[in-house]
């Protein structure tokens, strides 16, 4: 990704960028809508519009990044210390919906942008990462020492494949997807509580393996699998 302005004339050249092409998005669709397009109702030149975004997708990674940050900040400011550690599981899934709901539509955009930019993976992961930390470090009773270190990662990767399931979720107001994050909160607490017990800490190593490999696998069938999660929450 180019480098964020400097200057505030170049600040409100990108910002008036990324709001055209999201209305171009809305109304021609994002296939139809190219960076000559979006340069022209924006008001400036094709070159202009490519030193601030290189391609159209790098828009939408903008736009992604931005959301994660809102979705941190508002996180953040709910995250009580003394909640349980469900509640605050409950907070950030319920900070996300309301900072993504209105660009669902972006949903299988935001996972390809995902998948192909591995500069703006890391800086989003980065912003994620941090706040399934302040999750667990906020959460009363504090969850056993022998997960404790690893159980930000295990949110942080369960939470992504809890958003893929609500990118493809077409189901009325995503009741499919909702419900999903809704059972997760409490069925996580509760595994979390049981990790106690040596051979259910063993179990948690193997499913946080099992996710990190989920991870690593950047191809198609990774929607087909997202399909199906929300298909089985309903």
């Amino acid at each position: 990704m180019n480098t964020q302005p400097r200057t505030q004339k170049g600040q409100a050249t990108q910002a008036k960028l990324l709001q055209t092409a999201l209305e171009c998005f809305a109304a021609e669709g994002f296939r139809a809508s190219s960076m000559r397009v979006i340069a022209a109702r924006a008001g400036v030149s094709l070159s202009h519009a490519y030193y601030y975004f290189e391609s159209k997708e790098e828009i939408v990674a903008q736009l992604l990044l931005n959301l994660r940050t809102e979705q941190f900040q508002r996180c953040i400011a709910h995250l009580d210390e003394g909640n349980t550690l469900e509640s605050n599981i409950r907070v950030a899934y319920n900070a996300a919906l309301e900072v993504m709901e209105p660009y669902h539509d972006f949903g299988p955009t935001f996972l390809k942008v995902l998948l192909s930019r591995e500069a703006l993976t890391a800086e989003i992961s980065e912003i994620e990462l941090s706040l399934w930390e302040k999750v667990v470090s906020g959460s009363r009773p504090l969850p056993p020492l022998g997960i404790r270190r690893d159980l930000p990662r295990f949110l942080w990767l369960l939470s992504g494949q809890v958003f893929s399931a609500w990118a493809y979720d077409n189901s009325k107001g995503r009741r499919r997807s909702r419900l999903l994050m809704k059972n997760t909160a409490p069925v996580v607490a509760k595994f979390a509580v049981l990790c106690r017990l040596p051979v259910v800490r063993s179990l948690f190593e193997d499913v946080l393996s099992l996710l990190d490999s989920s991870n690593d696998v950047h191809d198609e069938p990774a929607s087909t699998a997202a399909k199906s999660a929300t298909a089985r929450a309903s």
